[in-house]
């Protein structure tokens, strides 16, 4: 199955609509591969654009509840539904990293969602300085994962000193997938501002875990982690 399915329903349609014919056309795609999946999504973000935004918020948090589809289905809708992401809420954005219980997902949740939201002003920084305190290893690492939007081009405001602040928070964390984050983190941010990153693992080498010293350095000298 292509990305070339039609939404077999007359608009407006409800969220419950929505989410039957996103499971329809997901299971029956003949494939779990990404790529595939992304086609499919695509062709759903192209024809419900001009749908209202609740409807879509609200047949997203279905399918996550649901579990019928990967995360990145429903967080995909989000991002690609222009007047979604410009009003998004706190309030939407917790709900929609609910139950997040792989690294996966947390990426999938950071990546689209929380860092997007973030960087374009509707997630205050003290939010996610909350995450990177959190018990949960997942808002954790939700927190670093966050700090890529940020560093994207052009790069958000104060995206330098926003994104070492999360980093400052989690220096000691020695969880592997919080670690992986941080060092993900920093090298992103050495595309940016190459400066502060050497800095950064100067300034706290003893304190760093030897991972995100190895790639972080290995990343500014030669552009590449391994």
């Amino acid at each position: 199955m292509s990305g070339s399915s039609s939404l077999s329903m007359p608009l407006p349609i409800t969220s419950k609509d929505l989410v039957a014919q996103v499971e329809k056309e997901i299971l029956s795609a003949g494939s779990w591969r990404t790529p595939v999946l992304r086609a499919i999504r695509k062709s759903i973000s192209r024809r419900i654009i001009s749908l209202d935004r609740q409807l879509i918020i609200e047949a997203a948090l279905a399918l996550i509840s649901r579990n019928q589809v990967h995360r990145f289905i429903p967080y995909e809708l989000v991002q690609n539904h222009p007047a979604l992401m410009a009003s998004i809420t706190w309030s939407e954005v917790e709900r929609l990293g609910k139950g997040m219980a792989s690294w996966d997902e947390v990426d999938c949740f950071g990546c689209f969602i929380s860092g997007p939201a973030w960087a374009a002003g509707r997630i205050a920084d003290v939010k996610i300085k909350a995450w990177a305190r959190s018990p949960d290893r997942w808002r954790r690492r939700a927190a670093l994962v966050s700090t890529l939007a940020l560093n994207g081009r052009p790069p958000a405001q104060n995206s330098t000193e926003r994104t070492l602040e999360i980093c400052r928070l989690l220096i000691a964390d020695r969880d592997d997938l919080v670690v992986k984050a941080m060092s993900w983190a920093l090298r992103r941010l050495g595309t940016n501002d190459p400066a502060a990153a050497r800095y950064f693992i100067d300034q706290y080498q003893a304190d760093l875990a030897s991972r995100v010293m190895r790639e972080v350095s290995r990343k500014l000298a030669t552009g590449r982690k391994n």
